[in-house]
């Protein structure tokens, strides 16, 4: 059992088969490749409320990493694969129910991929680049 929706999410992502091998962080990426970063973004987490508590909620998140980068098209265009093979990876572990685990009272209803994966930052020998994502799960009332 895990102990918060970003734990939770952590531990999905080290099962991916589509990253290489990197070091995967929470809210930090360091500055040589390859490693791999789940940033929490800011947003309204309730999507729908039910009259007794219960709600429908939303954590938004970028995926990045830090890639090699330069004017050579080839590293340039394995990138983008990259993020299209992630995306596609997210996408058929959501359509197939394989989602994140989360703590008790939470359950995860799907995995969306809100963004390509794009270039954020470039410097002539790496760039970090990062895909946005959703996570829908509905939260049980807390009753105290």
């Amino acid at each position: 059992m895990v102990n918060s929706i970003i734990e939770g999410i952590e531990q999905y992502f080290l099962n991916c088969d589509v990253l290489k091998d990197g070091c995967l962080r929470v809210d930090f990426l360091g500055n040589k490749p390859v490693e791999y970063a789940i940033e929490v973004l800011p947003c309204d987490p309730v999507l729908k409320r039910y009259v007794g508590g219960d709600t429908v909620r939303q954590y938004l998140f970028a995926f990045g990493s830090r890639e090699y980068y330069s004017q050579e098209r080839l590293q340039n265009i394995e990138n983008s694969v990259f993020y299209e093979n992630f995306s596609d990876w997210v996408e058929e572990q959501s359509q197939a129910g394989n989602l994140p685990e989360l703590p008790e009272g939470m359950e995860a209803q799907e995995l969306k991929v809100l963004s390509s994966g794009y270039l954020f930052d470039g410097s002539m020998s790496n760039a970090r680049y990062q895909i946005q994502l959703q996570l829908k799960y509905y939260k049980e009332a807390v009753n105290g």
